[in-house]
């Protein structure tokens, strides 16, 4: 009888270094050989203060930057010999980003602001239309398709920020400290939605300095000084 391999992880990094320089002839180093892997289906929050290298270290595992040495592997593609244009196909077609700030278009309503990835996809604007619909349809706004962000409470515009992360069907969600402009009810609200979207398969890496956001994921990675301090497994979502 054959035995199957196990799967490989959707991120696997090695040796993560990254520096910058200064300006004066020296450089400062960030990353300081980060290895870890993230398996499919994951929820990993990404845990440290100011300065930390977590933003460098989202930078990297979003296809936005390289690392200086060392190698980074999402979905089996490694990511260090790749150009800016390469890097954008990898993203745009495995990667979904819900930032702090939501980034929506203020005149547009929210179905254009969720269909518009798939503007950059070359989609017709009818399939565009049922897609963007659909996914509005799954984060609870399906009734709202054409107000504007402004008509919209914080939750609300940060659920339209998440649907338009949804409609290229990513396989990774990178979510950059996704509650820091809402209030604490509105924020557990948003991160209820960020697990029943785990539970439906989605992998997803949540980056943020608060403790109480990260106890959601089901792995804590804490990042000090460009290093990793500790990946914990929070017990909280263990069953049986």
């Amino acid at each position: 009888m054959t035995s199957l391999s196990p799967p490989a992880p959707l991120i696997k990094a090695m040796d993560l270094r990254k520096d910058y320089p200064m300006g004066d002839g020296e450089t400062l180093e960030v990353l300081h050989g980060l290895s870890f892997t993230i398996d499919a289906g994951d929820f990993v929050a990404i845990m440290g203060p100011s300065g930390s290298g977590k933003s460098t270290l989202m930078n990297i595992l979003g296809c936005l930057d390289v690392p200086g040495s060392g190698h980074y592997l999402l979905n089996g593609t490694d990511t260090a010999g790749l150009g800016p244009d390469e890097l954008a196909d990898l993203r745009n077609r495995l990667i979904g980003f819900v930032f702090q700030g939501f980034n929506l278009l203020p005149r547009k309503n929210i179905l254009d602001n969720v269909a518009l990835p798939l503007v950059y996809s070359g989609v017709k604007r009818s399939q565009r239309e049922t897609v963007a619909k659909k996914i509005l349809e799954r984060v609870g706004l399906g009734e709202r398709i054409q107000s504007r962000p402004s008509q919209l409470s914080g939750g609300q515009q940060q659920r339209v920020a998440i649907a338009r992360a949804l409609v290229n069907s990513p396989k990774l969600i990178l979510a950059d400290e996704p509650t820091g402009n809402l209030d604490s009810h509105t924020s557990e609200d948003i991160l209820a939605l960020f697990e029943e979207l785990n539970r439906q398969g989605l992998t997803i890496i949540l980056v943020t300095h608060e403790a109480d956001v990260a106890r959601h994921a089901h792995r804590i990675m804490s990042i000090i000084d460009g290093r990793i301090a500790g990946i914990i497994r929070n017990t909280r979502h263990d069953t049986g």
